[in-house]
C-alpha cells in the first residue's frame, strides 16, 4: 500500500510508517481519514460518507466514520496542550437529552473573555454539584483560578465559587444587562452575554446527535468539541 515497511533485528517484528499511529490497522489511505473526521464535526456521519464519496471517490460506511470520530475523541480527551486563558470568566448551562436521565441533563460550560473555553462537563441533574465539578475541571485545566467570575442569578453558582474558587475571586452575577463594578482599581462594565451566544454555536453542532445515550459518551463527545472550538476552529 505504498507504506515503507521494517523489521526489528533483534525480535523480528514487522511494522510500517503508520504503526502506533492513530492511522494504524486502516485500510484507507490518511486524507480520506483526515477528512471524514473534519467533516463529522460539522455535519452527521451518513452526510459525511456521503461527502466523501462524492469529493475523494471513496466509498466509507457510516459505522468506519462513527469508530474513526470515536478514537479521534479518545485521543483529544488526553490532550495536554497548553493555551493560556485570561482572568475573567464566564459560566452558563443548557439542556441537553441524554437517555436514561429524567427529562433532561445539563451541560456545564466555563469559557474565558477571549472566547476560549476553559471546562465542559454533563450532568444529570441541574445543582450544586454539577457546577462544583465544572469549575473543579476548569481550575484544574487552567492551572489557577479567575480574577473574576461572571454567571447568570441562579444560586448554585454562589457557593460553588467560594468552595472552588476562595474569596479572592470575584463573583458577579449578571445576566443580560450590563453591570458596573470595581475590582482591585479598576473599573469593569460586563455581562455574561458573550456565554449566551455560544448555545448557538453549540446547538449546531448538538443538533446532529439527536441526543446522547449515556453520560459518559455525552462528556467525551462534548470534549472533544470543546478541543475543537479552542484549537481547530
Amino acid at each position: 500500500k505504498d507504506y515503507q515497511k521494517y523489521k526489528c533485528k533483534n525480535c523480528d517484528r514487522q511494522f510500517s510508517e503508520r504503526s502506533f499511529s492513530f492511522f494504524c490497522r486502516s485500510r484507507y489511505p490518511e486524507e480520506v481519514i483526515k477528512n471524514a473526521v473534519l467533516c463529522t464535526l460539522f455535519v452527521s456521519t451518513r452526510i459525511a460518507s456521503f461527502m466523501v464519496c462524492e469529493t475523494m471517490n471513496f466509498s466509507v460506511s457510516h459505522i468506519s466514520i462513527f469508530n474513526w470520530m470515536k478514537k479521534f475523541a479518545c485521543l483529544l480527551q488526553g490532550n495536554t496542550r497548553s493555551i493560556s486563558f485570561s482572568n475573567i470568566w464566564h459560566a452558563d448551562e443548557k439542556f441537553v437529552k441524554v437517555r436514561g436521565c429524567k427529562e433532561f441533563a445539563y451541560l456545564w460550560v466555563v469559557m474565558d473573555d477571549k472566547n476560549s473555553i476553559v471546562a465542559v462537563h454533563v450532568s444529570p441533574k441541574r445543582d450544586i454539584e454539577g457546577a462544583r465539578t465544572v469549575l473543579e475541571l476548569a481550575k484544574q485545566r487552567a492551572l489557577k483560578p479567575p480574577d473574576i467570575f461572571v454567571t447568570d442569578c441562579y444560586s448554585s453558582y454562589i457557593k460553588a465559587c467560594k468552595k472552588v474558587f476562595g474569596r479572592k475571586t470575584k463573583h458577579v452575577q449578571a445576566h443580560f444587562k450590563q453591570k458596573k463594578f470595581m475590582h482591585k482599581g479598576r473599573y469593569y462594565i460586563l455581562s455574561n452575554n458573550r456565554i449566551e451566544s455560544l448555545n448557538s454555536k453549540i446547538n449546531l453542532w448538538y443538533k446532529k446527535f439527536r441526543g446522547f445515550k449515556r453520560l459518559d459518551a455525552a462528556n467525551l463527545w462534548c470534549t472533544m468539541w470543546m478541543h475543537f472550538y479552542n484549537f481547530i476552529r
